[in-house]
């Protein structure tokens, strides 16, 4: 809170060193202080699971819940109508610790909505993964294909009609489904699809875990947290503090070029969107050059786009805010996601 104080006057001063506005200024520098100084214990108490939190905005929301529980016990729960012609599945972001917020399901409520209003018939169906330290990688990898797996064997849902999706950590996910399905990890079920989804979209991924690279200095100031947080994260999700406790699949920006190219056979077409004020976007940016070389070499469709001013996950902070009207960065992301469903 301190932090928060004297950057009520200090913002003013700090023009491009300092975050878009001043509320956000402000804001994000509360942010930091306040999830550099938590440890997992307390982000545990004060976060209520991502199933409870989801009863709880559907009955805000005016909706009757709607889970699938799958045979390990992971829930997936429905944003929309479950018998719509597209689903997106998405996981949700929150360094592997936090479960998934209010903002988050607003955000997916708007874009469903956003493609209902299109034209497109579209629901979406959000992964309550277990978070961590209770759960470590892989298991958040095992449940996303045992969810996917449920939709294309059991349920017989065509590829074609689901689109991937996931923020920061769950960008992160859905970059390691990908991966698996390219390249099995023997340490997660296989599946075998049918045929290729039809699109992927990754918001500010988390690919790398490197807190020493020079966006985390010359973003300090502009984003909502700081090195601190993640390195806290990134040792409770991989159950260690080992600089190269990553591999290809939790640490996608290890992988080389060459090992995206497989992804062409599992996916047609790809966003990947970073804001150029975030922490992780020096990382995310050789992410980019790497897949875009990989998959796009062997025939993948590769939309890249970084927002200049934008925070991390800049357009579902806005939500969580209470903006009303859609930033750039949502806009990119929303209407990509409406043309290609």
């Amino acid at each position: 809170m301190a932090a928060a104080v004297v950057r009520l006057g200090t913002s003013p001063f700090k023009g491009k060193k300092g975050a878009s506005s001043y509320f956000k200024d402000v804001t994000f520098a509360m942010m930091r202080s306040q999830l550099g100084a938590l440890n997992l214990a307390q982000f545990r108490y004060m976060n209520p699971w991502t199933s409870d939190v989801y009863i709880q905005f559907a009955k805000d929301s005016g909706f009757a819940p709607d889970t699938i529980t799958l045979p390990s016990g992971t829930q997936a729960h429905w944003i929309g109508n479950k018998n719509a012609q597209k689903t997106i599945v998405y996981f949700h972001g929150g360094g592997y610790v936090l479960p998934a917020n209010a903002g988050q399901m607003k955000f997916l409520a708007d874009m469903k909505d956003a493609c209902i209003a299109a034209g497109r018939d579209t629901a979406v169906l959000l992964l309550a993964y277990t978070t961590a330290p209770e759960a470590k990688y892989p298991t958040q990898l095992t449940q996303a294909i045992e969810l996917l797996t449920h939709l294309i064997e059991t349920e017989k849902r065509d590829p074609a009609n689901i689109t991937l999706g996931g923020d920061s950590a769950g960008g992160n996910l859905t970059i390691g489904v990908l991966a698996h399905l390219a390249h099995p990890n023997p340490a997660v079920p296989t599946l075998s699809l049918p045929s290729k989804f039809h699109a992927t979209f990754l918001i500010s991924p988390w690919v790398s875990f490197n807190t020493f690279i020079s966006s985390f200095e010359t973003n300090a100031e502009k984003d909502a947290f700081d090195g601190r947080v993640l390195r806290l994260w990134s040792a409770a999700f991989l159950g260690s503090d080992s600089p190269f406790a990553g591999d290809f699949y939790s640490e996608p920006v290890t992988a080389p070029a060459s090992f995206w190219e497989g992804v062409a056979n599992v996916v047609d077409e790809v966003l990947i969107w970073g804001g150029a004020d975030e922490v992780l976007i020096e990382g995310i940016e050789e992410f980019m050059a790497r897949f875009k070389k990989g998959f796009g070499g062997a025939g993948g469709k590769v939309t890249t786009a970084i927002t200049e001013r934008s925070a991390h996950e800049e357009m579902i902070l806005d939500v969580m805010f209470g903006y009303k009207e859609k930033g750039k960065s949502h806009v990119i992301v929303e209407d990509w996601v409406k043309s290609r469903l």
